[in-house]
């Protein structure tokens, strides 16, 4: 009876979570990765130095290895965008049956390209992992494939839409 229920509401979860990666994908990402290695360095200070210190030393010590492996993880998330985008377009291009050779170069452009314009990669990626999501929460429900695949392509324009738009 409780596997009936998580069965159902499985969709649901992959809908909101879906709706979520496209409408705010990018800064979640970010705060994600901050928090994260943030989270990995105060501890590694705790472990290593922090216990023999005093109280406040060691809460200085913490705040101070959080923001730093946070920023650190920040720098790092710049450099994964650029491998999984290159990755991604050597995938692509071996599966339309390009040479290893021609692969190899598309996905070392894919890694420039992301590594360049980092915000909208991350974006692209982040909206594209979203509307993946979204279409599987849908395929749940009897749907005409035709209708899942016009909304989830106007899902990834309005993601596009409002992830990229310009800051005021």
């Amino acid at each position: 009876m409780l596997t009936v229920q998580l069965d159902q509401l499985l969709p649901l979860a992959q809908l909101l979570a879906g709706l979520l990666l496209i409408l705010v994908g990018r800064g979640l990402v970010r705060f994600g990765a901050f928090v994260a290695a943030g989270s990995i360095g105060a501890y590694l200070i705790w472990f290593l130095i922090g216990r023999s210190l005093g109280e406040v030393a060691s809460l200085v010590l913490l705040v101070l290895g959080f923001v730093g492996f946070g920023l650190l993880g920040l720098l790092l998330l710049r450099v994964g965008v650029g491998v999984a985008s290159g990755v991604l377009a050597y995938l692509i291009a071996s599966g339309l049956g390009l040479q290893w050779f021609y692969a190899l170069a598309a996905s070392l452009v894919a890694l420039a390209v992301a590594l360049l314009w980092h915000e909208h990669a991350l974006a692209v990626l982040s909206v594209s992992v979203g509307a993946l999501l979204v279409q599987r929460g849908l395929s749940w429900h009897q749907m005409d494939p035709g209708i899942v695949v016009m909304i989830v392509a106007a899902l990834v324009a309005l993601g596009l839409t409002v992830q990229l738009r310009p800051r005021r």
